[in-house]
């Protein structure tokens, strides 16, 4: 149910579909970070449902741990383009000299995330966490943004530590290595049901955050340069994807299946854990608080300036409506 990858280069998911008479240059390599969640899950509907292939691509890709692992596949060229990056790590990577630039938001909010103990933890709630290890997936990630916001928010002094995927963590928290355990919806929520876990703190408790593009999607610079008619392609068949997804149950089965969850699980947490308006591909939202909170972190020593910002973020358009 949890997934498999464990590793940046396991999980190794194959779609080699064959299109229409193409060359090497309509092939695209992909990391994404997290496997199972519904955002992450959106390539691997779209080439399900033929749409990456109507626009004459193929995709080989593979799920990673989270962002350190995603961004690293695409500075090293071992793939085109990086999904779902926690935009805090991305900035100081910038600005330490990696080519890397924003082609399309990814997630804005926090709506996905929750934290959880054992159901015989006494901690009850973020605030009972002082002192305690409290889980994010790997440092500059979107977990780790959320974690942070909320710990400062109920004025806890817990322990953050990064503690990989979603599968990862659950093993160290039922091991009881560490106390409260971060996931993403549906991931963990049949155990939640069940009574073996319980939610401590919700994303949405980060107020703060509610309109702020936490993750977006990446590529070099040599990248977006000499493919960005192809990207094109790869973000209007992105787009109809999306548009699919929230019309239609059978993105619901695929979720479901792919997890082996209740369908009404997979569900669910599409419909209260992920509104579509939060997976814009076109905009970056809450850039402002991002580079703020950058800085406070010591992520950044001082915010973008105009100009870097132009060069950072150059989202790639849709080739035509989706």
């Amino acid at each position: 149910m949890l997934g498999k990858c464990r590793s940046a280069l396991c999980a190794l998911t194959l779609f080699m579909l064959p299109a229409a008479p193409a060359d090497a240059a309509d092939l695209l390599r992909l990391a994404i970070s997290q496997k199972g969640q519904w955002d992450t899950s959106m390539v691997e509907f779209g080439v399900r449902e033929g749409f990456f292939r109507q626009e004459g691509l193929d995709l080989d890709l593979f799920y990673t741990n989270g962002t350190a692992e995603t961004q690293q596949a695409v500075i090293s060229g071992s793939v085109d383009v990086g999904i779902a990056v926690g935009f805090l790590g991305l900035l100081a990577a910038y600005t330490k000299g990696a080519p890397v630039r924003v082609i399309a938001g990814e997630w804005t909010g926090a709506s996905d995330f929750f934290w959880y103990a054992r159901a015989d933890s006494p901690v009850g709630s973020l605030a009972e966490a002082e002192g305690r290890t409290v889980g994010f997936s790997t440092v500059g990630s979107s977990s780790n943004l959320v974690l942070l916001a909320l710990l400062d928010q109920h004025k806890v002094k817990a322990r953050p530590t990064p503690t990989g995927g979603t599968a990862a963590t659950m093993t160290q928290v039922l091991s009881g290595q560490i106390d409260v355990g971060w996931s993403q919806a549906p991931i963990g929520l049949e155990e939640v049901r069940a009574g073996k876990l319980k939610i401590v703190a919700k994303g949405t408790e980060a107020t703060a955050l509610a309109d702020q593009t936490t993750r977006v999607s990446i590529a070099t610079a040599e990248t977006l340069a000499t493919k960005r008619p192809i990207l094109e392609r790869f973000m209007t068949a992105y787009a109809k994807t999306i548009d699919w997804a929230y019309g239609n149950d059978t993105a619901v089965r695929y979720l479901a299946e792919g997890l082996n969850i209740p369908r009404e699980l997979a569900r669910a947490a599409r419909d209260e854990n992920y509104p579509k308006d939060a997976m814009r591909l076109d905009v970056v939202r809450g850039l402002d608080l991002t580079m703020r909170q950058a800085v406070e972190l010591k992520r950044l020593t001082a915010p973008l300036t105009a100009a870097q910002t132009n060069e950072l973020i150059q989202l790639v358009p849709a080739r035509h409506a989706p």
